[in-house]
């Protein structure tokens, strides 16, 4: 199985896809990581209540779908640099493997722009009362909303024609 470095014709754009998809998967899990490590935090009142991120339905989603998401591109980043989806045009091989290779940036698109929007969705849990929480919260959002367009980048980016050659020849 060959790919895509073996090649002699330019593959900027295979390259900056790879890195993007390689920044997107590394986003996702710190924003899952970020996500699943929020403190606790203890609302003071005549009941004192403990802050989750496990109370808000959306966090949750957040969280599964960014690791579902991690796991689809390293799935993808292993079958961009196997070769799927490669448009070579020799007909000897399977196109499976680029089939697989789209609909695993479908799904992986539809999970973090969906956990992304649920999280944003929630509005500003926390903030008042548990600033450490609510901060973190933020983070994480910001950074899969990073993994987002960086995934959405990356779709794009392999469809594209970049006339430069990164990989040494």
């Amino acid at each position: 199985m060959s790919g895509w470095w073996e090649r002699d014709e330019p593959n900027g754009s295979k390259a900056v896809s790879l890195l993007l998809r390689l920044s997107a998967l590394i986003l996702a899990l710190a924003s899952a990581v970020m996500m699943a490590t929020a403190d606790n935090c203890t609302v003071a009142g005549a009941t004192p209540t403990a802050v989750n991120y496990r109370d808000y339905g959306a966090f949750v989603y957040l969280v599964w779908a960014n690791v579902a998401a991690a796991v689809l591109e390293a799935a993808a980043v292993y079958l961009q640099l196997s070769g799927a989806g490669d448009d070579d045009g020799d007909d000897r091989g399977s196109q499976v493997p680029g089939v697989v290779l789209v609909v695993v940036d479908v799904l992986a698109q539809a999970l973090l722009y969906s956990s992304t929007g649920a999280a944003y969705g929630c509005g500003k849990v926390g903030v008042d009362v548990c600033v450490a929480f609510g901060q973190q919260v933020g983070r994480s959002k910001l950074l899969s909303f990073g993994a987002s367009i960086s995934l959405g980048l990356a779709a794009v980016v392999k469809d594209v024609s970049l006339p430069f050659n990164v990989w040494p020849g």
